[in-house]
């Protein structure tokens, strides 16, 4: 197997050599989900971390009342529940496919003896777990500070793409702006 767009977008993080490279993408195997598919559900343990090479997906907690959205992944993004792929815990999410979706898989014990042999490696999900939680905090701040209209001109500079993608009742509840004046912002403001 050969994997050249993972490759590339895996060393504009952290470049690897042959021999680590090699090594990663051996463990590698090829899945394939259709729209609407769950790659987890709440009290599952997720078990590999996917590379999203097609598609888009959702991360979610579901009560009762409401949908809470909490991130989307695409192309070339990587896909889990991270405190349940990293620590090996049931989920408390779900993560869904929201389109037909094409992913390489490596497993956690696999990627974990991998990061053990080869100190590069480490280094790069180490970057990749910094930029997502620089991610998450930027967010944070989103929400607590922003109006639903800078949030919303945020995310269709950051995300442009989404909006065509994705319910806007998805993007709604990620941006936590209700439904109606998601539509109203969508349908006025000019970006």
């Amino acid at each position: 197997m050969y994997f050249p767009e993972l490759k590339q977008h895996l060393s504009r993080i952290q470049p690897l050599t042959g021999v680590t490279y090699a090594a990663f993408e051996e463990k590698l195997t090829q899945r394939r989900f259709k729209k609407g598919d769950f790659i987890i559900n709440p009290g599952e343990i997720q078990k590999e971390l996917l590379f999203v090479q097609k598609g888009v997906q959702m991360a979610f907690y579901e009560n009762t009342k409401k949908t809470y959205v909490m991130a989307f992944t695409y192309p070339p993004d990587f896909c889990a529940i991270p405190d349940s792929f990293s620590f090996q815990k049931p989920s408390n999410y779900h993560l869904q496919c929201l389109s037909d979706s094409e992913m390489l898989a490596i497993k956690h014990d696999d990627l974990s003896l991998l990061f053990d042999q080869h100190h590069e490696l480490d280094r790069l999900f180490r970057k990749m777990t910094e930029a997502v939680l620089a991610g998450v905090l930027s967010r944070h701040l989103e929400l607590q500070t922003d109006n639903i209209e800078d949030r919303f001109r945020t995310f269709c500079h950051r995300s442009p793409h989404l909006l065509q993608l994705v319910p806007h009742k998805y993007l709604a509840s990620y941006l936590n702006i209700d439904a109606t004046n998601f539509s109203k912002l969508y349908n006025s403001v000019r970006i």
